[in-house]
């Protein structure tokens, strides 16, 4: 019995403070995942940030997806300037939600290989029957795009963010064809900056 409260009473106090050192590591910041969000963190400094508006597309439900390119520097240091996209997505409906995410320039390729992949796959399934199926692009900063596929039905979205996320659902398959060629201006802007 005496072995017994022990445990429990040991059990007792090592039990609070095992959860509070968890806790003290909850609250430290997290390191930005892309170049860009970690250079636009930076305090104390003179930025210049240019943006250029690549385009949009409408979605069910009054959303939208917005893409801009982002080119972002200090002031003479313009040789070590960081590029990549801005993309927005907008909820519409009574509770508007929004959420932005950054992609470094190293990942609009893979966005574009990605988004050429999954509109040759679509094509193929089309007359296949599937339970459900799902093909998802995920970048560092949490963006998302793909689409679904229940039965012969294709469904094609794009998400960002964790909590609190923003979707789009796109109105037809085509619209990833529309997001592969804007983000392809983007990169080839972005080449040339």
């Amino acid at each position: 019995m005496k072995k017994f409260l022990i445990i429990v009473l040991c059990a007792l106090v090592l039990l609070p403070m095992i959860a509070s050192a968890q806790g003290e590591n909850e609250g430290e910041p997290k390191e930005p995942p892309t170049k860009l969000e970690a250079f636009l963190a930076k305090k104390g400094n003179l930025i210049v940030k240019d943006f250029y508006k690549l385009g949009e597309v409408a979605g069910r439900y009054g959303s939208k997806i917005e893409f801009s390119a982002l080119v972002i520097y200090e002031p003479g240091q313009e040789s070590q300037r960081i590029r990549g996209l801005k993309i927005d997505i907008t909820e519409g409906g009574k509770y508007e939600r929004s959420n932005t995410s950054f992609l470094d320039l190293e990942e609009i390729e893979s966005l574009s290989k990605a988004l050429e992949y999954m509109g040759d796959l679509s094509a193929k399934w089309q007359n296949i029957k599937k339970e459900y199926t799902e093909v998802v692009f995920s970048t560092k900063d949490d963006f998302n795009i793909g689409f679904y596929q229940i039965g012969s039905e294709q469904v094609s979205f794009s998400t960002i963010g964790y909590i609190g996320k923003a979707t789009c659902f796109f109105f037809s398959m085509q619209d990833l064809n529309s997001v592969k060629t804007i983000a392809d201006k983007g990169l080839k802007l972005l080449n040339e900056k």
